[in-house]
């Protein structure tokens, strides 16, 4: 019998949270490219002003993770969620570039976005501080969410290619809390090589050392030991929750009190056959190439198992953001990239060089030491409903104390990532809330021995 720790949650007003994302869906994606555009960059228009100088690193990188690089004052608009009290943003925005360690273990820069509330403070001690992992950008730089936060929607002309700054809503949320939030770009997006998407290692320390970024950037109202929580949800899911299974080895400094995962891809197969067949199957191509950067000499695995479109979806979605990859290849099997006919994960299970490094980016090896919360939709077209159990049971035999948030949203479109994105909207305050919870020393809601 389930206790009232792992409640499931009905979602309301389903139908208006559908019809706003499939409207949002379908704005992303009509300015999107076809599956035969080019991947270099070349003469166009574009939303996004030119920042090429900020997004290149220096020559030298600092020697200590975390080093601010650079700042400059940053511009967010549309103030969407601000507009009805007048459109002023409730915080003062810095871009920031920072050192951190990149999926091959040396120095790299990442840039990433500060928000820093108008409101004082209120609450006892310094200003506690949210690190916001975004999910699915792309893999292309234009995808960065400092670029697309900074307008909105951030469309170019060529290659054709249009990015959402979504990551901005969870941000607000967090703002509107009382946090300061830094959300990073991670690794490659926007900063030169591949982003290597969903790789764990990369991912949780781009959080983390945005959060020491954040804690060292001078003019705000944080401190050294300022409370700290990791928030993210589907890659960013997968970010904050590594983040929490790192923070212990990589950042003891980091005074970490709570982290919110929400539809983590916590086993990489599973997920990979979870969306094969549905919108977001291109996004083996950024996992596949992300993967290829850090291990070169998995090339000829990938070359015996990928034919000609295989292998040109590889370059096609290197340069794109997720809503052209969702027109590129959107609904497409991944047997018709592959030489024999066989899915993309089973021609990885073939191959056992490929799956020791797949096996490297799945959660639940180690755990956080601080309070989670796991948030997954019943019937998620992404991310597997048993994974997401499966990793608070992992979490939970190891001592963490763990709340299981089970959104039961009907299947409404499977296949169309709506399913997937209804819990991100309708559960951020929810998610925001427990985190302050967290900071304020409440004693954490526990579903281990329930699941």
């Amino acid at each position: 019998m389930r206790t009232p720790n792992n409640r499931r949650h009905r979602t309301p007003g389903l139908t208006r949270v559908a019809g706003a994302l499939a409207l949002g869906l379908a704005a992303a994606l009509v300015p999107a490219a076809s599956p035969g555009a080019p991947v270099a960059a070349a003469q166009g228009s574009s939303t996004m002003p030119d920042r090429t100088a900020f997004y290149t690193p220096p020559a030298e990188l600092p020697a200590e993770p975390g080093t601010v690089i650079r700042t400059e004052p940053m511009t967010i608009t549309p103030s969407v969620p601000d507009l009805a009290g007048g459109g002023a943003l409730p915080a003062d925005a810095q871009r920031i570039m920072y050192r951190s360690t990149g999926a091959a273990g040396g120095p790299i820069a990442v840039t990433g976005t500060y928000l820093q509330p108008k409101t004082p403070w209120a609450g006892p001690g310094p200003r506690p501080l949210a690190v916001v992992t975004p999910g699915t950008q792309g893999q292309g730089d234009q995808c960065a969410p400092s670029k697309s936060m900074e307008v909105g929607l951030g469309v170019q002309t060529a290659p054709p290619s249009a990015a959402a700054g979504y990551a901005v809503l969870d941000a607000l949320t967090m703002v509107g809390e009382g946090f300061a939030v830094v959300v990073t770009d991670y690794e490659g997006l926007g900063t030169p090589g591949h982003h290597p998407y969903v790789n764990r290692d990369s991912q949780g320390r781009a959080a983390l050392d945005a959060a020491r970024a954040a804690l060292r950037l001078p003019g705000t109202d944080l401190a050294p030991d300022s409370k700290t929580v990791v928030s993210g949800y589907s890659q960013g899911g997968g970010a904050a929750a590594a983040a929490g299974e790192m923070h212990p080895t990589y950042a003891p400094d980091v005074n970490l009190v709570g982290i919110a995962a929400g539809a983590p891809p916590s086993d990489m197969i599973g997920t990979l056959e979870r969306i094969d067949g549905g919108l977001l199957t291109g996004a083996a191509g950024y996992a596949i190439n992300g993967i290829l950067q850090v291990h070169p000499e998995l090339r000829a695995a990938f070359d015996r198992q990928l034919n000609d479109e295989g292998r040109r979806m590889l370059e096609v979605t290197a340069g794109q953001c997720v809503a052209e990859t969702g027109v590129a290849y959107g609904l497409r099997r991944t047997t018709e990239f592959t030489r024999d006919g066989r899915s993309l994960a089973d021609a990885a299970r073939s191959e056992p060089e490929i799956m020791r490094v797949i096996e490297g980016y799945n959660l639940g090896d180690e755990a956080p030491t601080v309070p989670a919360l796991v948030l997954i939709g019943r019937n998620d077209d992404v991310v597997p409903h048993e994974t997401a159990v499966d990793l608070v049971r992992r979490w939970c035999a190891q001592g963490t104390t763990v709340e299981l948030r089970t959104a039961e949203v009907p299947a409404l479109a499977p296949g169309l990532v709506i399913d997937h994105a209804i819990p991100m909207l309708s559960e951020r305050p929810t998610n925001a809330r427990y985190l302050m919870e967290r900071v304020r020393g409440v004693p954490a809601p526990n579903s281990c021995g329930s699941v």
